[in-house]
């Protein structure tokens, strides 16, 4: 799964948890200013995306999920570590 994917997978999902739009939404925007995502929806997209790329966040992610971006780097980094202990 590319960049592109992951990013698109987790604006849909911030679409799906807040019922706006994220298309938007610069990357490095942060999430609390650009939806009034609190904490609880923050925790709320982080389970989902756990589950919609079968990975599981540790606490440092949840202090880096502020922005799509940081999402977008926890993904690919739970992603290419999943991955080399599948390998």
């Amino acid at each position: 799964m590319n960049r592109s994917d992951i990013e698109m997978e987790i604006r849909t999902t911030l679409a799906q948890l807040t019922d706006q739009d994220t298309s938007g939404i610069p990357v490095d925007r942060d999430l609390g200013d650009a939806l009034g995502l609190d904490s609880l929806g923050k925790l709320e997209l982080l389970a989902e995306v756990e589950d919609r790329f079968d990975l599981l966040f540790d606490d440092v992610d949840m202090t880096q999920a502020k922005t799509i971006d940081g999402f977008i780097e926890i993904a690919e980094r739970n992603l290419a570590h999943a991955e080399t202990e599948a390998g």
